[in-house]
């Protein structure tokens, strides 16, 4: 009986070892993918900044807030058809005067009420609207023009996507909120979020927290991120298991 009580105690010393090497396997890998997705699906949207917009003109692809360690990142991205991967835009068929409600455009076809557009003048003046209504052909869009825009400006679909950290239920969770909707939970675990600058000329490629006015914010060649992830539960030393990645990226469409 006492070799069994003593084999039974090894045994059960032994399966608690496992146990809770398992768990902190487990807790390490949990908190790596969190780190790890983050990092990927900021890297696949960064790389599409810009993509089926107007490459000159007002019109900017990224913008942001420096937060220190808990950024805000800013972009924009042409709306493309999903079956024939052509960009949702059009031009004016005839000019729209300042203070107008709705412009007239060569066709509707990919937009949608509630979508951004951005109309963009040949001069490169361009500006964010909403659309409200749709009437083949006109747009109509909530407030009014601000400037005119005459006959072929162009008119192009975009979704703006901003990414920040907020607390949830006491988690930290990296959020996305999409043309200006309430934000929505992408990844949760995420503790830190911080972007920098790389400006040209590269070389040097200098870089900044972030750019201090439009004209920067045009010369932006590359990207920094660092995210954080920290794990739900603390380890057998009574801490957090926290693991940190990196990335640089070249928004291809700013090039």
């Amino acid at each position: 009986m006492l070799l069994s009580a003593i084999a039974l105690a090894i045994v059960a010393r032994d399966f608690g070892f496992n146990v809770h090497t398992r768990d902190e396997m487990d807790m390490n890998a949990e908190t790596q993918h969190a780190a790890q997705s983050a990092l990927t699906f900021l890297t696949q949207e960064l790389r599409q900044a810009g993509a089926c917009m107007p490459d000159l003109g007002d019109f900017i692809a990224l913008d942001g807030v420096n937060n220190g360690t808990k950024d805000e990142l800013t972009l924009r991205i042409g709306i493309a058809d999903p079956d024939t991967l052509q960009c949702n835009r059009t031009l004016l068929t005839a000019q729209a005067n300042t203070n107008a409600t709705q412009v007239k455009v060569q066709s509707t076809a990919g937009f949608e009420v509630g979508q951004w557009v951005y109309i963009i003048k040949s001069s490169g003046h361009g500006r964010f609207f909403k659309v409200s209504s749709i009437s083949h052909p006109w747009l109509r869009i909530e407030g009014k023009l601000d400037v005119n825009y005459g006959a072929n400006s162009g008119v192009y679909a975009v979704e703006e996507r901003t990414y920040e950290i907020q607390t949830v239920g006491g988690v930290s969770v990296l959020m996305v909120s999409i043309d200006g909707e309430d934000p929505q939970p992408m990844v949760h675990g995420i503790e830190s979020f911080n972007v920098t600058y790389k400006m040209a000329p590269c070389p040097p490629c200098t870089s900044v927290n972030i750019p201090p006015d439009d004209d920067e914010w045009r010369v932006v060649r590359e990207v920094d991120l660092t995210v954080t992830a920290k794990s739900s539960r603390k380890g057998k030393d009574g801490k957090y298991e926290t693991v940190q990645q990196t990335a640089t990226v070249k928004p291809r469409n700013l090039l």
